[in-house]
């Protein structure tokens, strides 16, 4: 059987619609998306191009999880409104997702995180 080479999106938190739609963003993108993932051993061996937090709840119940994670250099996005975007970057998220969140917006949010490389 063949390994899987697409890069890795971890997805932390499962909330049926919302962790489907972004699976199929993740495939669309070239991504394969691994849901509720949150080990530090497997950290080191799945390497994730980047984790996505399905809110700033799970978020900040998840701090020591983030603060482990500053020293991996892996992009930390979160599922949010508007109104919660200053306190997601005050809890460590690199990027927002923004309500309603678009296939542009998904793959926007990657590149501008460096998960996902520009393509002119």
């Amino acid at each position: 059987m063949k390994a899987d080479l697409r890069p890795l999106i971890l997805l932390i938190g499962d909330q049926g619609t919302l962790s489907y739609l972004l699976g199929r963003f993740a495939e669309h993108g070239g991504f394969q998306l691994v849901v509720n993932s949150s080990s530090m051993d497997k950290m080191a061996i799945v390497d994730p191009a980047a984790i996505i937090f399905l809110s700033t709840r799970l978020l900040e119940t998840a701090q020591s999880f983030v603060r482990e994670l500053a020293g991996l250099d892996i992009p930390i996005l979160v599922c949010a409104s508007v109104a919660e975007q200053a306190r997601a970057r005050e809890l460590g998220a690199d990027h927002c997702l923004l309500h309603p969140l678009t296939y542009d917006d998904f793959q926007a949010a990657l590149i501008d995180v460096g998960a996902l490389p520009h393509v002119s």
